[in-house]
């Protein structure tokens, strides 16, 4: 069954006639009436092909874009046919050759889809990973040759089909970091471009199970802390048709008729789109935050260690002034000894009283060089609840957001707490790891305060 799932903000959301908190497997007859706004994520790419202007879109895919008959590619080869004034090329990562992540960390030769009749052109980022997580192009090693082509300028879209890799084996406690793995990977790169809208596919259904469930719950509680993400529906489909077996090629990847399906609702969510250049794109990110627990940007840091921070353990921490993002003053390098040696910031006292019964969301901004043997983990803890636990190990030698949305707070907890540890399989080495700041707010979803 499905869980109480937040619901669908009518103006970001493609409807398909998916009811909210029924099973999995029933779908009205009926359409919804809603459907996008006229003004969403694609507007503004849109508005420039009209005007015969230069466009770029980036899309952030897993292995469902892979393919030549993927939705998105088939999309890429359909905007060409719409504007055939632009010269229009593709960028298709090449790291995933034969079945494994064997090629290069970069894009591959342009592909031309689509010679155009102007100087104007359309360029498509296809930042496109098998077996990989959204979070994996936020690692120092594909970062930067996966905005390099922009020469510094930001993308007119950036487009994330995500979603089946994040199945990792964690339980309802944990959902605040599937939530998370999401949110982070979005605020990172909305620190990059604040103003680029973006948008996200909510892919197929599983063939055999419900396995795809909580993804989409987790996609759809994303979209509520970012009101400006607009979803396209690549789920509802396929469970119109009841997860036809002619639509998958296995229980997860689509088939061709599958993949059409997808390419369906790009289209049609294009075509019901108005062009326009002023389009808003707020980021969890870069919403004001009113911390429950001041100093979380390590900013009065007079003593030994920043106020309102403790160690754990056998940890050491210093600042540090060669690790800062974007002009802080210093970060705080953690280092430590043993498994688990970490830092601690506590929910106390007003701060407490106020989100008993109710749910907490932070976020950490930090970065593990590559050298480090272990990686960072984040718990939220309570008397009186099982730790919430999360990570992001996919990214490294670059700066990372950690999150958890949506943590609840037992009515009767009398303590409660984050903390940031040394952990994972291998010892720690003398490898610091750095943290610029943890803000942690009431309610489900994360703020930046950048």
């Amino acid at each position: 069954m499905l869980r109480d799932l937040p619901p669908i903000p009518r103006r970001i959301f493609l409807s398909y006639g998916l009811a909210m908190g029924c099973a999995a497997s029933k779908v009205f007859a009926e359409p919804a009436a809603s459907g996008l706004p006229p003004v969403n994520a694609l507007s503004l790419l849109k508005k420039k092909l009209v005007d015969g202007e230069s466009a770029t879109l980036l899309i952030i895919s897993d292995s469902t874009g892979y393919k030549e008959s993927s939705g998105t590619r088939r999309f890429i080869r359909w905007l060409a046919a719409q504007f055939p004034s632009h010269h229009v090329t593709e960028l298709y990562w090449a790291e995933w050759v034969t079945n494994a992540p064997t090629g290069p960390k970069n894009y591959g030769p342009p592909i031309e889809i689509s010679k155009g009749t102007t100087k104007a052109t359309l360029t498509v980022l296809n930042a496109v990973l098998p077996g990989a997580f959204a979070q994996a192009m936020m690692d120092g090693s594909r970062w930067t040759p996966m905005l390099a082509p922009l020469s510094g300028n930001a993308p007119d879209l950036i487009l994330w089909n995500h979603g089946h890799n994040h199945q990792a084996a964690i339980g309802p406690k944990d959902y605040p970091y599937g939530r998370g793995t999401f949110l982070a990977p979005m605020g990172r790169i909305g620190l990059e471009f604040p103003h680029t809208p973006q948008a996200a596919i909510l892919q197929n259904p599983w063939r055999d199970n419900d396995g795809y469930e909580r993804v989409r719950d987790w996609w759809l509680w994303a979209a509520k802390a970012m009101p400006n993400l607009t979803l396209i529906d690549g789920y509802t489909p396929f469970m119109v048709q009841k997860r036809s077996a002619d639509l998958f090629k296995d229980n997860v990847h689509p088939s061709d008729n599958g993949y059409e399906l997808i390419f369906r609702q790009l289209t049609a969510a294009w075509e019901t789109t108005t062009p326009q250049a002023e389009v808003p794109a707020v980021n969890w990110v870069n919403l004001p935050a009113q911390p429950l627990v001041a100093n979380g940007d390590l900013a009065d840091w007079t003593g030994d260690l920043p106020k309102n921070w403790r160690l754990i353990h056998g940890a050491a921490a210093r600042k540090d002034h060669e690790h800062t993002f974007r002009g802080a003053p210093w970060s705080l390098a953690l280092t430590g000894k043993t498994q688990n040696d970490g830092l601690q910031i506590s929910i106390t006292g007003d701060a407490l009283a106020r989100v008993r019964g109710k749910t907490v969301s932070f976020a950490v901004l930090c970065y593990v060089p590559h050298e480090a043997e272990q990686d960072i983990q984040v718990r939220f803890t309570t008397n009186s609840s099982d730790q919430v636990t999360g990570s992001i190990q996919f990214a490294r030698d670059n700066w990372k957001w950690i999150v958890m949305a949506g943590c609840v707070v037992p009515a009767e907890a009398s303590l409660a707490f984050v903390s940031i540890f040394r952990s994972f399989a291998k010892p720690p080495g003398e490898t610091p790891f750095y943290i610029q700041k943890l803000v942690i707010v009431e309610g489900d979803s994360p703020r930046g305060g950048m």
